[in-house]
């Protein structure tokens, strides 16, 4: 009992610690709080529990500095520690690591695991009645998870659940301000799938106005800007577009005061779609150039909202006779949809190139669609050999190479359910192929129950490159102990799938093998044989980089030495690499 008293009375310090930052500055002001934070909670994170609570509040500064995968990092090992805690103390705070493992996993474009962890955080709701308060949350986040996955029906459902179950809350005390800030958002997010899946009702706008009122009562500013954007969202959609237009073009400053980047983007979305819709052209395309140079100067050109951006320009190009640079925007708007598995989003770019040119249409729909608008090597060297010709194309270029290889595959297949661990392969090769691709990496080629990826660094080498191959390796780690997750808790499994990685950096050769019979694009070179040498040389879950890697690296990881034979070489050193170094970590 004294522990349980002293467990809660540690919690509510830390709670009130929280309360005195204000999450609303900049990034550098954020993770100043951060900081603060964590020096004065550093005596409490002695014991595990508490430590566990800690993350999960340093977890939403860094979403709110969009450092996903820092703060994903952080609720892995939060989880690691609660997973079998039953205490009633503590299992609010598993409930909510479920749950903002599912905000992060779907920033991350990385839908199958937020909906795994968002449907554990349901049945831990659903399983006891105090935590029933956190359902409507979880339910507005299963349908926007959902409506991502095109799960149409299932993104309803879940949308009106968290309507109905906001509203009876708010209904039985209409004057607590949390129920009604809660129910307010929901009328907006069922507002949003109604949208989305072609099912705009009548109703919305009233729904929308009676949020709109609440949030005005509440003076609360953000929910007001977002319930004022899905209104003017739905009058656009339901061709009311002067209204709408107005209301679009006063959101795109408000936003950008209070910092809402990829709403201000939305907004201005709205004001392109309008002024299309009563055919100005050149206002139209004027908009569309203001919206792509925000979202570059603000990072947030590869963002989710960009593949509606791109389309749209696509479309008014097209319209205005200006069809290569239509095609150019459709071929944009499918590279995102396919990076941030949006299908929907690549079939209405194939559709909208299909009349211009059904040839080039079709490549949206390749495998290579991610690649061939970059600087990748492969992209320009020549790929045809003819007996007529002995030379060969080949170019040397500076590069990292990462290998990585499934442990004891063959095993774990005899030992295992077949079909269920090749969907778990699968289903981690999939995530594997996003997280290089956002890296700037390429994929050479799958070695059966591996991947060689290629990240090019220019014309020299680059820090910034070596770096990103390190944090794409990490990145790996992370999505595997994801899938592991989903394998042990829903399939009941006792094998771990276990990978491990190698990469270097150095020169290498980019070339086709072969003759004119039967050619091959390839990367050959020293470094490109390292990589694979450490990647066998690597224990499972290790990611084992060569000295260069770690010279260019250094200042942003922690690695330690690995003393490794490699055939051909000999004894020499490689480097574990253990993690990113934290802020106060890095030299100034």
């Amino acid at each position: 009992m004294n522990d349980a008293v002293g467990l809660k009375e540690r919690i509510r310090i830390i709670e009130e610690t929280y309360r005195t930052y204000d999450l609303m500055g900049s990034r550098g002001e954020t993770l100043s709080a951060l900081s603060r934070f964590e020096h004065e909670t550093r005596e409490l994170a002695q014991t595990p529990e508490i430590d566990a609570v800690i993350r999960w509040y340093k977890n939403l500064f860094l979403q709110k500095c969009y450092f996903f995968p820092r703060a994903e990092q952080l609720l892995d090992e939060a989880l690691c520690i609660l997973e079998d805690a039953d205490d009633p103390v503590l299992k609010p705070w598993k409930l909510r690591i479920f749950i903002s493992l599912g905000y992060v996993h779907r920033a991350r474009c990385n839908y199958a695991d937020a909906d795994t962890y968002l449907n554990d955080a349901l049945d831990l709701a659903q399983s006891d009645p105090t935590l029933s308060y956190f359902i409507g949350e979880i339910y507005s986040l299963l349908g926007s998870v959902n409506l991502l996955l095109h799960r149409n029906d299932l993104a309803q459902k879940y949308a009106a659940k968290e309507k109905e179950i906001s509203w009876n809350r708010y209904r039985e005390v209409p004057d607590d301000a949390s129920r009604a800030l809660t129910y307010g958002f929901s009328l907006i997010n069922c507002s949003c799938v109604h949208r989305k899946i072609g099912l705009i009702q009548a109703v919305d706008r009233a729904e929308l106005e009676t949020a709109i009122n609440l949030f005005s009562q509440l003076k609360h500013q953000k929910g007001l800007a977002i319930a004022r954007l899905e209104l003017a969202e739905y009058l656009c959609d339901t061709n009311a577009v002067d209204e709408g237009l107005k209301i679009a073009i006063s959101l795109e400053s408000d936003f950008s005061i209070i910092g809402m980047l990829q709403e201000r983007i939305l907004a201005g979305l709205i004001v392109m779609k309008s002024f299309h819709k009563i055919y100005l052209f050149d206002q139209t395309r004027n908009k569309g150039e203001d919206i792509l140079a925000f979202a570059t100067a603000n990072g947030l050109e590869s963002d989710r909202v960009m593949t509606d951006v791109y389309y749209e320009i696509g479309i008014c190009q097209y319209e205005m006779n200006e069809e290569k640079a239509a095609m150019v925007c459709f071929r944009k708007a499918a590279r995102l949809g396919m990076v941030h598995g949006m299908k929907s989003a690549i079939v209405r770019s194939f559709s909208a190139a299909r009349k211009i040119d059904a040839h080039q249409a079709a490549a949206l729909l390749t495998s290579d669609l991610v690649y061939q608008d970059a600087a990748f090597i492969r992209n320009r060297v020549e790929r045809t050999i003819n007996p007529f010709k002995e030379a060969r194309t080949k170019l040397k270029i500076p590069a990292s190479t990462l290998f990585l290889d499934i442990v004891d595959f063959s095993n774990i297949m005899m030992r295992s359910d077949e079909d269920l661990t090749v969907k778990m392969v699968d289903e981690f090769i999939d995530r594997i192929c996003l997280i290089i691709y956002m890296y700037g990496g390429y994929i050479d080629k799958f070695l059966g129950d591996g991947v060689m990826a290629i990240f090019e660094h220019g014309k020299t080498i680059l820090p910034s490159i070596a770096l990103n191959t390190v944090k794409c390796g990490l990145d790996i780690l992370r999505a595997l102990k994801h899938k592991n997750y989903k394998l042990k808790k829903h399939f009941m499994a006792k094998q771990n799938i276990q990978v491990r990685i190698g990469i270097s950096t150095g020169e290498i050769y980019a070339m086709l093998l072969g003759n004119y019979i039967k050619t091959e694009f390839t990367y050959l070179g020293n470094s490109v044989n390292l990589a694979s040498k450490l990647e066998k040389q690597a224990a499972s879950h290790m990611v084992l980089i060569d000295e260069k890697t770690r010279e260019l690296a250094e200042e942003e990881i922690l690695s330690e030495p690995v003393p490794v034979t490699i055939p051909g070489i000999g004894e020499t050193i490689a480097h574990r690499v253990v993690r990113l170094k934290r802020k106060i970590e890095r030299s100034p």
